[in-house]
């Protein structure tokens, strides 16, 4: 074998390699993109999941301290800073690595010092903060999206209020 005849192998096998080399990052590029979404999707929902958790322990709290209508003998205020605080202990996995920030949750207690079991309804929303590299900024424009209890369909934070029928005396 000539000189002529190796150096032509050799250049033809660079070429094989250059474009093994492309094909694989044409077609590792959608496969890594894909992966990296369902990633933000499941982990949008999953903080979707917290955000309703957060709702039904924040209803409990405020069923319980809630004393708005003056129907909860012994209890103070309208149990609005427990149900913060319970929807804060909620979230806390993720507000503490910073996927959720903004907790916000709304109180309406229709109990009355006549029906002291009324209803009470709490509403949470929170931002989540889109931090999956790739395709988090496509999923999240902006960066962030609002999760709330409100826009999902078929579910109500709801508890009776746990008043009383007693009056306690002085």
């Amino acid at each position: 074998m000539n000189q002529s005849t190796v150096a032509r192998r050799k250049i033809r096998g660079a070429g094989r390699r250059g474009a093994v080399l492309a094909e694989f990052v044409i077609a590792v590029v959608p496969l890594l993109m894909t992966f990296f979404g369902f990633l933000q999707i499941t982990k949008f929902f999953s903080a979707g999941f917290g955000v309703r958790h957060a709702a039904i322990v924040a209803v409990r709290a405020a069923a319980v301290y809630s004393n708005r209508a003056n129907n909860n003998p012994g209890a103070e205020g309208d149990g609005a800073t427990q149900a913060r605080q319970a929807a804060g202990a909620a979230l806390a996995p993720w507000i503490a690595d910073g996927s959720i920030s903004s907790v916000n949750v709304d109180i309406e207690d229709r109990s009355s010092r006549n029906d002291p079991y009324g209803p009470v309804q709490v509403q949470v929303s929170a931002t989540y903060n889109c931090r999956v590299p790739m395709v988090g900024r496509l999923f999240c424009s902006g960066g962030r999206k609002t999760i709330s209890t409100r826009n999902m369909a078929g579910f109500s934070a709801q508890m009776p209020h746990q008043g009383a029928k007693y009056e306690v005396s002085q």
